[in-house]
This record gives C-alpha cells, structure tokens and sequence, in this order.
C-alpha cells in the first residue's frame, strides 16, 4: 500500500518540493549559524549615522561560548552603487565601539568576509569608545592613526609595531593604511 501511494507522480512530485524546501531551510540556518547572534544590526549601524547607509559591516557575537567576544566582520558591499573605504569602515568600528562602551568583551575579532585577521582587547575597544564620544576632530583623527597599535594578530603578538621619532606619524598613518587595505573586502 505504502509503495502504492509513492508511485503516485502527484505524490513524487510533492516528495521532492517537501525535500528541496527541507534542504533550503537547513542551508539559511547554518548560513545564520556562521554569522552568529547580531549585535548591532544594518539598520542599528545607519541609525548610528546616515552615511553608514549601504555599508556592509556585520557586528555578531559566535552562538557558542563567547559573550565575551566580538566580531566586526567587513563584507562586500551589497549595492553595486554604494561602495564604501577605509574611512567609512574605521568610523562604523569607532561607533560601534561608542554604542556598546557599556558592554564588557574579552576580543574584538576584525574580519574580512568571516576571516578574522586581527583582534582588539575589550579595554582598547572601550577605550576608544569612551574617547570618539567626546567628538573633538583632532582627537577622532587621533583614533584613526592609534588603531593599529592596538591590533593583535591572532598568534596574540602586536600586528603594527608603535613608532617613535620624528617620522613617526607617517608610519602610523601607514600602519593604518595596510590595516584597513586586509579589512576591505
């Protein structure tokens, strides 16, 4: 009886949409399960500031044991005629790291389409929170040229050395410039 009734092309038919529906479901659970838990959202991101519109930052915490972790994850633009650069993702890290001063993390993960490069400490990350939300322009320029000295590869050494001397800020500058070219997409 029950072989009867899968011969049934109806039957089959209604079989393989039931599967293919079955198999896409499972595809958009693991591809959320990559991504994790979101911390601020798009929209969170474009309300935190109007020119964050159409950039694409993913900030997540992992699904399993990390409450202390942190992922500011750069990914390719999703409108062809919205592009975004360094400036625009440092600032979307600073405002973050505004919005959430009253969190506590561990590690702050940058990555570059779900591939962690670099990691921040939560006290740098706060740090730099507490300082962008005064809003003095000298000292936001200030943030952009420091971050690097605040990056750790993830072999857990220093990922830009500090410089001293008298070119020292061009170095910085530059240390900044090839920290951001990895996170661009």
């Amino acid at each position: 009886m029950l072989r009867e009734f899968f011969e049934d092309k109806y039957v089959r038919y209604a079989s393989v949409i039931i599967l293919a529906l079955v198999a896409a479901s499972a595809f958009v659970t693991i591809d959320k399960a990559r991504h994790g838990r979101t911390v601020i959202s798009r929209l969170e991101l474009k309300n935190l500031d109007p020119a964050n519109a159409g950039i694409n930052i993913e900030v997540t915490q992992p699904w399993i044991n990390s409450d202390s972790v942190l992922m500011f994850d750069v990914r390719k633009p999703l409108d062809d005629d919205r592009d975004f650069d360094r400036f625009d993702v440092t600032r979307c890290l600073l405002q973050c790291a505004q919005a959430l001063t009253d969190r506590n993390f561990s590690r702050i993960y940058l990555c570059n389409d779900g591939n962690r490069l670099y990691y921040i400490t939560g006290d740098d990350f706060k740090q730099l929170g507490q300082r962008y939300k005064t809003g003095d322009n000298l000292n936001t320029l200030g943030l952009y040229v420091e971050l690097p000295r605040m990056a750790h590869t993830l072999n857990d050494s220093v990922a830009f050395p500090q410089h001293t001397g008298l070119l020292s800020s061009i170095a910085d500058a530059q240390d900044w410039n090839t920290m951001m070219n990895n996170l661009m997409p």
